[in-house]
C-alpha cells in the first residue's frame, strides 16, 4: 500500500515486469499502441491488495483467433475458486479507460455483459 492507503501495482508484460513507481496511464497507452496483430503480447496489472475482490486485470494483443480484437480479462479470488471474466474489443481508448480506472481510482469495469470464463481457471 502507498502512504495514501491505495494499493501499489505491478505490471507484467511479455518482455518485462514494472513496479508501481514506473507506471502511468501514458505508459499503458504506449504499450497498447505497440500491440501488433498476431504477435503474442499481453499486459497484466496486479494490485498489491484486491480491488473489490479483483486480483488482476489483463489485456492480450489482437490475433486471428479473436478476430483481431484485444482480449480483456479480470480475475477475482474467492474462498473456493477463481472467477474470471472476458471481453473482446478493438477500441484501445476503451481499454485504456478500463486500465486507468483500475489503476488510478481502484474501480473495476462493469462486467455484467462480459463472458464468465471461470471454468477455465478451475479445471
Amino acid at each position: 500500500m502507498t502512504d495514501n492507503g491505495k494499493p501499489t501495482f505491478t505490471l507484467h508484460t511479455n518482455s518485462s515486469d514494472y513496479q508501481h513507481s514506473d507506471l502511468s496511464v501514458a505508459g499503458f497507452a504506449d504499450y497498447l499502441n505497440n500491440f501488433t496483430a498476431d504477435y503474442w503480447d499481453f499486459m497484466t496489472l496486479e494490485p498489491s491488495e484486491p480491488i473489490k475482490g479483483s486480483t488482476f486485470i489483463q489485456v492480450g494483443s489482437p490475433d486471428a483467433r479473436t478476430n483481431y480484437m484485444m482480449t480483456v480479462e479480470i480475475g477475482f479470488l474467492n474462498a473456493t475458486r477463481i472467477e474470471m471474466y472476458r471481453y473482446y474489443t478493438d477500441d484501445k481508448t476503451e481499454v485504456l479507460h478500463i486500465l486507468a480506472e483500475y489503476f488510478e481510482n481502484q474501480e473495476i469495469p462493469d462486467i455484467s455483459n462480459w463472458e464468465d470464463v471461470s471454468n477455465e481457471m478451475n479445471q
